[in-house]
């Protein structure tokens, strides 16, 4: 701790009111998580945990480790961080790997601690996942006219366009069609005889929808078909040409849960790349490229 403070005041003597001691807030976005994430991260984030610190939130950075609190909001000079990044002991230092932190990222880091600890972007403050401030948006449905005047509201959103660029609008296709085609999309798979003929014979109404809720309630069909459009998009092979790799392995047995219970899109997106063991393979498979160092680390 003392090694700490001696070196906190004398950068505060050779940097002046920049200094760790100078009331200036850090911006956590812009200074201090390009600094995490360039030297930091690699051992302290995701499922990584070295001597039991994680930084993937404020809340588990307080938390501290094996060993107890690291960060004394308010105090760089009694925050053990502050002590392992400056210490001049190898084998003490942190990181442990490349060069210590430049005297400059050392002074954001000691200010971050003194003015709060702030852990913010864009002016959302988080604790725990960052969240996009992003909100539902409602959508207005236009009225029908002409030859597009249907029930469906999807034919409805493509009437304007449909007419802006002088597209016929087809023929609504017989039953026999229609269940082939449904099945086709949503299962990969033709109707037998017996369900075409029964679907054929109905005189239900809505049958069409009821054909719909039907195929897409049969989780294990809809999820085989739909593992061959995912394992493209997410490069779910092994090494090849097209193919990124780098420590990638097949998450099929993640992917196949996730289509089969109905997982939601960004419960689905956060798993791929905050993930945990069965999903990691993909994000350990992708090669990060940027002008900075920090954009070709792993988050």
């Amino acid at each position: 701790m003392k090694i700490t403070t001696f070196f906190i005041g004398m950068m505060a003597l050779v940097l002046g009111e920049s200094s760790a001691f100078a009331a200036d807030p850090v911006s956590f976005q812009d200074d201090v998580h390009p600094i995490l994430a360039e030297r930091c991260f690699e051992c302290h984030s995701a499922d990584k945990r070295e001597g039991g610190l994680s930084m993937n939130s404020r809340e588990l950075l307080l938390e501290g480790g094996e060993f107890g609190a690291v960060v004394e909001v308010g105090d760089s000079g009694k925050s053990v961080l502050l002590e392992m990044i400056t210490s001049q002991d190898k084998q003490e230092r942190m990181p442990p790997k490349g060069d210590p932190l430049t005297p400059e990222q050392i002074d954001i880091l000691a200010r971050w601690i003194d003015t709060g600890l702030d852990w913010t972007f864009e002016g959302a403050p988080v604790d725990g996942f960052w969240e996009a401030p992003l909100e539902l948006q409602p959508v207005k449905i236009p009225r029908g006219r002409g030859i597009h005047k249907s029930t469906n509201p999807i034919d409805r959103l493509l009437a304007p366009y449909f007419e802006e660029n002088n597209i016929e609008v087809s023929e609504v296709v017989d039953d026999r069609t229609y269940i082939r085609r449904v099945y086709m999309d949503l299962i990969g798979m033709i109707p037998t005889t017996d369900a075409v003929e029964t679907f054929i014979a109905s005189k239900d109404k809505n049958k069409r929808e009821a054909l719909v809720e039907t195929l897409l309630s049969d989780d294990r069909s809809y999820a085989e078909h739909w593992m061959t459009f995912w394992n493209d998009a997410l490069r779910n092979d092994y090494k090849g040409t097209g193919y990124i790799d780098g420590g990638r392995k097949a998450i099929t047995g993640w992917l196949y849960r996730q289509l089969e219970k109905n997982t939601p899109y960004d419960a689905f997106a956060r798993d791929l790349i905050a993930p945990r063991p069965p999903s990691e393979g993909f994000i350990k498979g992708i090669k990060w490229r940027g002008a900075e160092t920090a954009n070709q680390q792993v988050p």
